[in-house]
């Protein structure tokens, strides 16, 4: 059975094609505004590596977030368009800021902007939510801090020290850590939801 695996609700990108627990083919890059060109091109390519097309996915996991407009939008457009060509087809989704920070206990931030002024922000303790998803300020990221000072943080897919919040992003490949999509999806594929089709 052939699992596909996507997540364009920050400024990366990933996917991958797994099968029986395998990862066939996986790609993730830094894609800032430019996952509406790119995502279609990059799934035909992963799936021409491991001769198969699209009628042959059966299930599809993708990673959602409130408010994070395009990826969000090609997401859910994606995902639907292919369930009405092929019904049989189960989608699953799950908060990326729970994908981000895996089992750990953390704080999640996904940037809303480039200039980092805004965040969606979530606290997690072993995939539980204890602060509910919210968009707070860069000015708010101190005391967040210090109220969950003993938190990892996440920060756009990256593990980061405490002191590094709010880093420009070209900076993040140089101060932190990137998530492992694929070890992330394992630890949280049984959180995944799945998506259950609106009968109008």
């Amino acid at each position: 059975m052939l699992r596909l695996l996507f997540s364009l609700t920050s400024r990366f990108f990933f996917i991958a094609l797994l099968q029986e627990g395998k990862c066939l083919v996986s790609i993730c890059q830094d894609n800032f505004r430019q996952h509406s060109e790119k995502f279609f091109p990059a799934l035909q390519q992963a799936l021409a590596e491991v001769g198969c097309s699209l009628k042959d996915i059966r299930e599809i996991y993708f990673t959602d977030l409130s408010g994070s407009q395009t990826g969000q939008r090609i997401s859910l457009a994606f995902v639907l368009t292919l369930q009405v060509l092929n019904f049989q087809v189960k989608i699953y989704h799950l908060s990326s800021l729970l994908f981000q920070v895996g089992e750990n206990k953390a704080i999640s931030l996904i940037s809303i902007d480039l200039k980092k002024t805004k965040y969606q922000m979530a606290v997690y303790q072993k995939s539980k939510c204890i602060v509910e998803p919210q968009v707070i300020e860069r000015t708010e990221l101190v005391k967040l801090q210090s109220q969950f000072s003993s938190y990892d943080i996440y920060e756009d897919f990256h593990q980061i020290a405490n002191l590094e919040l709010g880093q420009k992003n070209s900076d993040l490949n140089q101060i932190s850590q990137p998530i492992d999509f694929l070890a992330n999806f394992q630890k949280l594929s049984s959180c995944f939801q799945l998506l259950e089709p609106k009968i109008v």
